[in-house]
């Protein structure tokens, strides 16, 4: 029977390794070799290497000028090179979520011991773009055993056991893990937490302050919420007056300007009309605003066009369509477009014009 299993999705992420991400984030964020927490809150240790006895703090040798923690308990003991097998491995960045899972192949592939004797440490050195390069210490539980049962100067009384490091070939340590190691991570997490208590005394006091001012302020604001009642309440009736005297401005705004823009109508009508030849019969005419247009049919349309283009009193004289000749009545079917301006001075009229202006002045003697 096939097994099927339910798996949450997110534009294409898998959410079941959700909490793989957040580790990792956390790890690298604490853990990380040159993290500033790390770095500002790690404890020294004593490591004893080679005979040499070097203080160690975030994985890295302190310098000269740098003050040590007083009287530190915690040590460690570093493997001989020829007690251990390096090996430097480069893998995708992706795997780093599975680091551990891969690494224990890796071990049972490359330890020259049996599986029973062999202890391995790895530890990430290195990042380059989407590839992170990966230290593999492996050695046997016999070269541990020699190293912890030889007498060490440097471990006191009543201190932890110590951690069993290896050094790869750029000097970066590797810890083994099952030999101390978690003393001084516990010591790390309480200076975290020590810390990150001072911190959130801080904050707190800041908003118990800012808690403080503000209601103080509200207090205020109250009171000249208050006073702007009243004042608001006062300009009301201004304001309702103001509107009303500027709203009869703008209405009498839109009739001057309506009546300065509107077109003399009855002069152009009359005047498209008288103008038109005997051969021209006009199917529609269309104002709107100072553009006309006009369909009809004429024996010679394009002469009309024309004529129109010469008129003083028309601009933007265009055809919106092709003459065609229409097959029941013989003529060219037409529709012309153009814009109006304002009506020629008596100077300026023509014939036609005064025929217009005439026509217009008895149609309104009549009425």
């Amino acid at each position: 029977m096939t097994d099927v299993g339910n798996k949450w999705s997110l534009f294409g992420l898998d959410l079941t390794r959700s909490g793989k991400w957040v580790a990792l984030g956390c790890h690298q964020l604490m853990y990380e070799r040159g993290a500033w927490l790390l770095q500002r809150f790690d404890p020294s240790i004593r490591v004893t290497r080679g005979g040499e006895v070097i203080l160690y703090r975030a994985d890295a040798p302190l310098g000269e000028g740098v003050a040590p923690d007083e009287q530190t308990l915690l040590s460690a003991v570093a493997l001989s090179a020829d007690a251990v097998l390096l090996k430097t491995l480069h893998l995708p960045a992706s795997t780093e979520e599975d680091l551990n899972d891969a690494m224990l192949l890796e071990v049972g592939l490359s330890s020259p011991f049996p599986d029973t004797d062999t202890r391995a440490a790895w530890r990430v050195v290195g990042r380059h773009e989407n590839v992170i390069e990966v230290a593999l210490a492996i050695t046997s539980q016999a070269a541990i055993d020699d190293l912890l049962a030889e007498p060490c100067d440097s471990l006191d009384a009543g201190a932890p056991i110590p951690e069993v490091w290896a050094f790869d070939h750029q000097g970066i340590p590797i810890s083994f893990a099952g030999y101390g190691g978690s003393e001084r991570r516990s010591a790390y997490l309480r200076r975290l937490v020590h810390a990150s208590g001072l911190v959130a005394s801080v904050w707190l006091s800041c908003v118990v302050a800012i808690t403080l001012l503000a209601s103080a302020t509200a207090l205020r604001a109250d009171r000249l919420d208050a006073t702007f009642q009243q004042v608001r309440s006062d300009a009301a009736a201004a304001a309702i007056q103001r509107e009303s005297l500027q709203l009869g401005r703008t209405r009498l705004s839109a009739i001057e300007r309506a009546i300065s823009e509107r077109p003399n109508y009855q002069y152009w009508l009359n005047h498209i009309a008288a103008s038109a030849p005997d051969t021209v019969y006009l199917d529609r005419l269309n104002f709107d605003g100072h553009e006309v247009t006009v369909n009809g049919y004429s024996n010679n349309a394009a002469v009309y066009l024309r004529m129109l283009t010469e008129e003083p009193g028309y601009t933007d004289v265009t055809a919106l369509s092709a003459f065609a000749r229409d097959r029941n009545n013989g003529l060219e079917r037409f529709s012309i477009q153009w814009r109006v301006t304002a009506p020629p001075t008596p100077p300026q009229l023509s014939d036609v014009d005064s025929e217009a202006i005439e026509e217009s002045s008895e149609a309104e003697v009549g009425s």
